[in-house]
């Protein structure tokens, strides 16, 4: 029997403990602090708790930056990367931090397909394109349609091959081209003749030269006129679109073909379009080996 009362007493002391713990005999009220993301509802007195911590809010986060709790601020583990596939130009990599996903990742490259007359070299893949229309012009086609000149330029055509496009190019000026010496003046016993070299394309006039007079029964023989005949033996004096060359010191004319005509002395050399009776008349002699 006393056992009893012995236990009963104990839990009796027990409960009043209990109660008194919760307010229940003493009149306590908890004050609740609001859970926080890592902690759960607290009573502020007696620190009694309820219910679970609310948890982090994460924001942002990525392979370079750590996520922020919006609630808190409390800094949280990085993000995972952003994995881009490989492409033409660009290695599979991060599309954040920019890291190549592996050491020997590469680029895809271009698969290009060749210009044409209406479009550039394009890559099948991407559509990045590099050049410009290609027309397919075979360069000995080029074909002059205006001449140069000394004092204008020049064209050329040439068409490609598959569309039939004409493309032009223009050809520089050139130089001045002397023609041989043309006789402006006769030289006679009493007065030295005037010649002049003119420019075959706009008859500018080159160079302007005084001989004298030679009579033709002071010349050696042949054509040659004097002892430079055999010095000279310049074939281009062959090259020239008048009728005759003249030997300015012999005052012998020849054909442009004839054998003497290189022979000649470049300051005795000259041509003419004269007819063979005008020259004659003016004292001139033929050449007896091409007898022009």
């Amino acid at each position: 029997m006393g056992k009893r009362i012995g236990r009963g007493i104990v839990y009796f002391i027990l409960l009043c403990a209990l109660l008194q713990a919760c307010g229940a005999l003493t009149g306590h009220e908890h004050t609740w602090t609001d859970a926080t993301c890592t902690e759960p509802q607290t009573c502020s007195s007696c620190g009694k708790t309820d219910g679970e911590p609310k948890g982090h809010t994460w924001e942002g986060g990525t392979c370079i930056e750590p996520a922020v709790c919006a609630v808190c601020g409390e800094s949280g583990g990085k993000g995972e990367h952003t994995w881009v596939e490989a492409s033409c130009t660009e290695p599979e990599h991060c599309s954040v931090c920019g890291r190549d996903r592996h050491w020997y990742s590469l680029s895809l490259g271009h698969e290009w397909i060749d210009a044409t007359c209406t479009a550039p070299k394009t890559c099948a893949v991407c559509g990045e394109t590099e050049g410009d229309p290609q027309h397919v012009f075979v360069s000995y086609r080029w074909e002059t349609t205006i001449e140069p000149a000394c004092q204008a330029e020049g064209q050329a055509e040439n068409t490609c091959t598959i569309c039939g496009t004409v493309e032009t190019k223009v050809l520089p000026t050139v130089g001045h081209k002397a023609d041989g010496w043309t006789i402006l003046q006769e030289a006679t016993a009493g007065a030295p003749g005037v010649r002049v070299k003119k420019c075959t394309m706009c008859g500018m006039e080159l160079e302007r030269d005084e001989y004298e007079y030679t009579p033709a029964s002071s010349n050696t023989g042949g054509s040659g006129g004097g002892n430079n005949f055999n010095t000279y033996n310049n074939k281009d004096q062959q090259n020239t679109t008048d009728r005759y060359v003249l030997n300015t010191r012999s005052r012998v004319f020849h054909l442009p073909s004839c054998r003497d005509v290189p022979r000649i002395s470049p300051s005795n050399y000259s041509t003419t379009d004269r007819d063979r009776d005008d020259l004659t008349a003016s004292g001139w002699r033929a050449c007896g080996h091409c007898s022009p």
